[in-house]
């Protein structure tokens, strides 16, 4: 968990590639003024499923994809992945190897949302989710699905299987085409 001078962030050790203590200029960074209650509620291991666990239920903002921060409430944490309710990308499921970090948002709801509003994102889930990203995505056949937000054409589709490490979408020129499950940061349903 890292201070930024304005707000806490937390980063998955394994997106850091490297770090340096600035010792030049470590009087001129400002101790935070209070430490909010869902950081004192961490205890020393701060592992990427117990933030998950803390963030669950209030506003975070997260990246999964370059330049691209999602607003809105992680709402399951499964095994390897977990489901996130945004007010703008509706249903996400997210693979927790691309989370590349996390903030969360305690006072503040994310595009002006009243707290009733932000409440149904944060209780949207009576459902339940297969335990592992991959068996998730297996459920998804023949449904319409945006893979990585969308990016390029081509993962904009219906899914038609997931099978050995891959998923199969046919796109609206009705051309499949398969992408390494490794390579999927998320899945939405449309």
């Amino acid at each position: 968990m890292l201070y930024d001078g304005n707000k806490f962030v937390y980063i998955p050790f394994e997106h850091i590639q490297s770090f340096y203590k600035d010792f030049e200029n470590e009087n001129n960074i400002q101790t935070p003024s209070e430490i909010p209650a869902f950081i004192s509620r961490v205890n020393q291991n701060l592992t990427l499923k117990n933030i998950l666990t803390l963030a669950k239920g209030i506003h975070v903002e997260i990246m999964v994809a370059k330049n691209e921060p999602l607003h809105g409430v992680i709402t399951t944490i499964k095994d390897d992945y977990f489901v996130f309710e945004s007010p703008v990308y509706k249903r996400m499921f997210i693979a927790q190897y691309h989370l590349k970090w996390l903030i969360p948002h305690l006072n503040q709801l994310p595009y002006g949302l009243s707290e009733k509003e932000f409440q149904h994102f944060a209780s949207a889930n009576d459902e339940t989710f297969q335990s592992t990203f991959v068996s998730q995505l297996a459920e998804l056949k023949n449904q319409m699905a945006i893979l990585n937000l969308g990016k390029d054409f081509s993962h904009i589709g219906k899914v038609i299987n997931v099978n050995n490490q891959l998923i199969s979408i046919e796109n609206g020129k009705s051309k499949l085409t398969y992408f390494n499950l490794s390579h999927i940061q998320t899945l939405q349903l449309v």
